[in-house]
This record gives structure tokens, C-alpha cells and sequence, in this order.
């Protein structure tokens, strides 16, 4: 049982950290909308890609480990049949949730495939730079919520009485990695957030002339609708 914890933590860590690992790999020079949004879809595909297949092999290990549980001295027949029927509910959960993931693209994906038919190389920006303010705000409040619930079960779990069926109390430990879950997601930006950043660095602020300078655009989202945004850098 020690050794599933311990693979369950370490899977978890690497799916929290994944996205903010390739958050990072966003240093290039200004570059246009659309070559931005590509950017983007091939890090959120590479990202889906590592969760999709790392969720699977958790699940197929979950389920090969479960296999070897027997019946001994600390735990009875009955007691080995409700462990296997848990571990092998949960070993299939994580191995259809990985397939899933594998199998349906990102949100920045079905954006780049949409921006991708217009043929107008003005409205393919304009697009593409909705696409991009569209995905940032929709990953902060993704961000901001999932920071939120870290935040109560962080808390639950630190003020939580002892469970007196276990030796050791593991509410702590579950609390800091909540809290710790908590902090990633209240102060590290996704990598939809800062793409956008750059690219309206790079469209407010020019070098060469050493002034900065509002920006409005108009263009149509990838379903038809039109949008306005309007952006000056302070």
C-alpha cells in the first residue's frame, strides 16, 4: 500500500507541474497572433500527450499492483476483496480518463485547426488573437478556481481531526500538498496567459521607438462572433 502511495503522489506532482513546466517555453521575440496560437496548441498538445499516457500507465500500475494484494497476517480475506474491487474501480478510472485526454484535442488545438481555414491573412489574425485572449481569460478563471479549491481542502485537511483507524496521521501531509497545489495555481500564470502577454508586449511597445501605444483590434472568433479588444501597456 505504501508503494501505491507513493506512485499516486509522485503521478500527481507531475500532472500539477507539467503545464507550468511548458508555461516557461514561451521566450521567443514578438511574433504574430497566429503564429503564437500555434505555439500554443503544440505545448497544450505535448502537455495532453504527457497527462493522457503518465494518467494511463498510473492506471495500468494501480492495476497490476492491486493484483499482487493477498490475504496475511494484517489483512483478512474480505478486507483483500474490498481493496481489489476499489483498486481495480480506480485503476480503470484513471486508465479511461487518460485514453480521453489522448483522444480530444485542447482547447487552443481546435482554435489554431479553426484559425487555420480562414484564408483572409487579416481576419486569420484578428482570429487568431481572439483565440488567444479567449483562451487566457478562460485559463485564469480555470486557474483561480482550481487554486480556490486547493485552498479548502488545504485547510480541511490541516484542521482535520486524526483518523484513528490509521496509526499515522496523513492529514498534514495531504494539507501541504494541498497548500503547496494551492500557491502553484494562485502565482504561476498558464501558458495561455503569459503567450498572451508576449504578444501584446510585442504589439504595445515599440523599441525602436521607444514610446508605448495603445492597440484596438476587431475580429471574429472561430464560431462566427465578432469581438473588439482595445489594450494599452502601462
Amino acid at each position: 500500500m505504501k508503494t501505491i502511495k507513493c506512485l499516486l503522489l509522485v503521478c500527481l506532482m507531475l500532472l500539477v507541474t507539467t503545464s507550468q513546466v511548458l508555461a516557461t517555453n514561451f521566450n521567443q521575440p514578438s511574433l504574430s497572433a497566429e503564429t503564437l496560437l500555434g505555439n500554443l496548441a503544440q505545448a497544450k498538445k505535448t502537455e495532453r500527450i504527457i497527462g493522457g499516457v503518465t494518467l494511463t500507465a498510473l492506471g495500468i500500475g494501480t492495476g497490476v499492483l492491486v493484483s499482487t494484494i493477498k490475504s496475511g497476517e494484517d489483512l483478512n480475506k474480505e478486507d483483500v476483496d474490498v481493496l481489489k474491487t476499489v483498486g481495480y474501480w480506480g485503476a480503470g478510472i484513471m486508465i479511461g480518463s487518460g485514453v480521453i485526454i489522448l483522444a480530444l484535442p485542447s482547447e487552443a488545438e481546435n482554435h489554431y485547426k479553426d484559425v487555420k481555414t480562414i484564408n483572409d491573412p487579416a481576419a486569420r489574425e484578428n482570429a487568431a488573437y481572439s483565440s488567444l485572449v479567449f483562451c487566457a481569460e478562460k485559463a485564469r478563471t480555470e486557474r483561480l478556481v482550481s487554486g480556490a479549491l486547493s485552498a479548502g481542502a488545504a485547510l480541511y485537511y490541516l484542521f482535520a481531526e486524526p483518523n484513528y483507524y490509521s496509526e499515522e496521521n496523513y492529514n498534514k501531509y495531504s494539507g501541504l500538498m494541498f497548500a503547496a497545489a494551492a500557491a502553484s495555481s494562485f502565482f504561476i500564470r498558464s501558458a495561455e496567459e503569459k503567450i498572451l502577454d508576449q504578444y501584446e508586449r510585442g504589439q504595445g511597445y515599440s523599441a525602436a521607438e521607444g514610446q508605448r501605444r495603445p492597440s484596438f483590434r476587431m475580429g471574429w472568433l472561430p464560431n462566427g462572433c465578432v469581438t473588439a479588444v482595445y489594450s494599452y501597456q502601462f
